[in-house]
């Protein structure tokens, strides 16, 4: 199991094009599961609609966790995808 922390940079609020784009990236592992969570709601990034709805924006904590044979991979394609867009 791999995660990591990270703080939410965009000026806007999660919505589905980012976390839909966040499930087109954890679909290209389907032996790894990928985790959202903040405070104590969580998804699974797979699922755009679920992650959409959390009421994520600008200046909440997430954290991400991955689990299975593709973790640590995982887990740098969705931080990089953070740092990029979120």
């Amino acid at each position: 199991m791999q995660k990591f922390t990270y703080v939410i940079q965009a000026d806007f609020a999660m919505h589905f094009g980012p976390a839909g784009r966040l499930a087109e990236l954890a679909r290209c592992y389907p032996d790894t599961t990928a985790i959202l969570e903040m405070g104590t709601r969580s998804a699974n990034i797979s699922r755009p609609m679920k992650v959409a709805t959390m009421g994520i924006r600008k200046g909440d904590a997430v954290t991400v966790t991955t689990d299975g044979p593709s973790e640590v991979e995982l887990l740098d394609v969705l931080y990089q995808y953070f740092e990029d867009v979120l």
